[in-house]
């Protein structure tokens, strides 16, 4: 049994234990200390509130980084561990720059200092030169950022030497070409960090790269992200978070409206009690997902009302706050819900969580604005068909949101199928991940259809066109998962937590199908059971399949654990049948919401 008292960091650094012991030096190293709130304490919903808060999150980054490469877990990742680390030291600035008379001055020349370090060619922790589309670009806007917001913390206290390492790798950052979708905002940052500190460099480079952001624009105040790219949370946050920040820093307002227009659109992709819908790459970087809205405040722009600005930021990171997503010495893991590098993309090291601190952009607005004033406006339900996103989104009456996807997966990334090609997504349930091997439990099929030639091995929509939604918000999807079977998927939600899904399906050959509803944790669930139907309740939540055609049969099935993005173990309610060649239309209605079964 670990014996050791719970303790809390306090503002200052310093852990403090719940016995009443007095605070000691140090990281925190009770292993059952696993969630912002158990380690720091509740969040409080006020600007010196969010000033504690990210101080809490980024310390620990920062005083990890300063301890050279070495220190740094190795994890998985397409990239090189000298460029984790840069991570690791340098993201912590997207929150800290704008909070920058708030960070004590330790932390700033512990900063300062191993910047400097990391860009000397002579040091041994160098972080490398640039390259053409190189991870080093993506660090080298939250250098820029921070030195154009703080040059007296980061720039002022560098001796000559260092200065001139600074100058020259960032000006080479600014120069070097960069991956063609979201990245091009990159050496538009490194620019502003340059004209900070004084350096001269070609302006037409960043007005190339604005330009060509532009080319990404589709209508309804949308980018996609490059080149037949997805729309997802790199649009709320980076284009459009970028773009505000980008206006703060000179003034050039060219995709400030796109960002507001997003911005109403994007209300209703959080639920009341302030989780957003998870969806698509990068989920890894967690409250990054609320970052568009501290922009706003940091650009003044009132794109929603500001009451309500304030209400999505709050409970968003407040939802957070009592996740377990902390290690024992209080540093942010690689998942999502829980500690989980299996649930993540290829790119997401033990660095890149600090993502996280975009969300506190919103420090730069000061304690009298209403971002920080207001008193947080409530989201009611609502059904938001949002086409150029090619997706519905729905929050209930429970203020659970749903969201109903036609966007095609993205095969680039590891897990591209699960996070862009289900059907379905929920706050309320999350989504699961599929393993290797045999089985709907290996498959997973919440939020989506999967259809198998032997039972044994399945298979979900991969390749096919984006979806269409009409006048009347119901998203259709054409896919063809073999040559000689096409299915065509008609989704349609409403505010009392159900939607239904309608596949009609021609096929040349027998094909056995699975069907998911969502996912409930394992502990505690109860269900109930009938011939073609299953409710399964667990810790408050309540899953339900109904199949419309009486020809498929209910079960119940236990997926591999570790799968599931917010609980390590579930049971997920499924319809399974058999289909002979021939066209055959299979009808669902599918349930999500905060109660139990009667009884249980």
């Amino acid at each position: 049994m670990n014996s050791c008292p719970e303790r809390t960091r306090t503002a200052s650094g310093l852990v403090a234990t719940a016995d009443g012991c007095p605070p000691t030096p140090g990281l925190i190293t009770c292993a059952v200390v696993t969630s912002p709130f158990r380690v720091f304490g509740p969040l409080e919903p006020t600007r010196s509130g969010w000033e504690v808060a990210a101080l809490a999150i980024g310390r620990p980054a920062v005083e990890l980084a300063a301890a050279g490469p070495a220190a740094m877990p190795v994890t998985m990742s397409n990239h090189s561990h000298g460029e984790n680390w840069f991570e690791l030291l340098t993201r912590p600035l997207w929150g800290f720059a704008g909070m920058k008379d708030a960070v004590p001055d330790e932390l700033w020349t512990e900063l300062a200092g191993t910047l400097a370090r990391a860009l000397d060619p002579a040091d041994d922790w160098y972080v490398g030169d640039l390259t053409h589309a190189n991870q080093r670009s993506v660090e080298a806007a939250a250098v820029g950022w921070g030195l154009a917001l703080a040059p007296e913390k980061l720039w002022e206290p560098l001796a000559p030497k260092a200065k001139d390492n600074v100058a020259a790798w960032l000006g080479a950052a600014y120069a070097t070409g960069v991956v063609d979708n979201n990245w091009h905002y990159f050496p538009v940052f490194a620019g502003h960090g340059l004209d900070r500190i004084g350096v001269e460099h070609d302006s037409a480079t960043a007005a190339a790269h604005l330009n060509r952001l532009g080319e990404f624009a589709i209508g309804g105040s949308v980018f996609e992200d490059g080149p037949n790219g997805r729309v997802d949370y790199y649009n709320p946050f980076a284009f459009h978070t970028y773009a505000l920040l980008h206006f703060r820093l000179c003034g050039d307002d060219r995709y400030v409206e796109a960002a507001s227009g997003f911005a109403r659109k994007f209300r209703s992709w959080f639920a009341s009690d302030g989780a957003a819908v998870p969806y698509g790459r990068s989920l890894g970087y967690r409250f990054a997902q609320g970052s568009l809205w501290g922009a706003l405040a940091a650009a003044n722009v009132e794109a929603v009302p500001w009451a309500e600005a304030a209400g999505f930021a709050r409970r968003h990171l407040d939802w957070w706050w009592d996740k377990p997503i902390l290690d024992p010495e209080g540093r942010l893991t690689v998942g999502y819900v829980y500690p989980n590098d299996a649930l993540v993309e290829q790119y997401l090291t033990a660095g890149s969580p600090w993502w996280a601190m975009k969300i506190f952009t919103g420090l730069l607005a000061g304690a009298d604005h209403p971002f920080w004033t207001s008193e947080a406006a409530e989201p009611a339900p609502v059904v938001e068909p949002h086409k150029a996103a090619r997706a519905v989104h729905i929050r209930d009456t429970g203020g659970n949101v749903t969201r109903l996807n036609g966007q095609a997966w993205r095969p680039k990334m590891r897990g591209g199928q699960e996070t862009y090609a289900k059907f379905a997504y929920s706050t309320l349930a999350g989504f699961s991940h599929s393993v290797a091997g045999p089985g709907l439990e290996c498959a997973v099929p919440d939020g989506a259809l999967m259809l198998s030639e032997d039972g044994r091995h399945w298979r979900g929509r991969e390749d096919s066109e984006d979806g269409a939604i009409d006048d009347k918000g119901v998203l259709t999807v054409a896919w063809q998962p073999w040559e000689d079977v096409t299915v065509t998927t008609s989704l349609e939600a409403a505010v009392d937590g159900w939607h239904a899904r309608v596949h009609v399906i021609e096929t040349e050959r027998e094909l056995y199908t699975g069907e998911g509803g969502w996912c409930v944790p394992l502990d505690g669930h109860v269900a109930e059971v009938s011939e073609d139907r299953i409710l399964v309740a667990s810790q408050d939540i309540r899953s339900e399949i109904v199949d419309g055609t009486g020809e498929r049969k209910a079960e119940l099935i236990v997926p591999m654990p570790g799968t599931h993005l917010y609980w390590p173990s579930t049971v997920l309610p499924v319809l399974r049948g058999v289909l002979e060649p021939g066209r055959h239309v299979l009808k669902a209605l599918i349930y999500g919401g905060n109660s139990g079964i009667a009884g249980s």
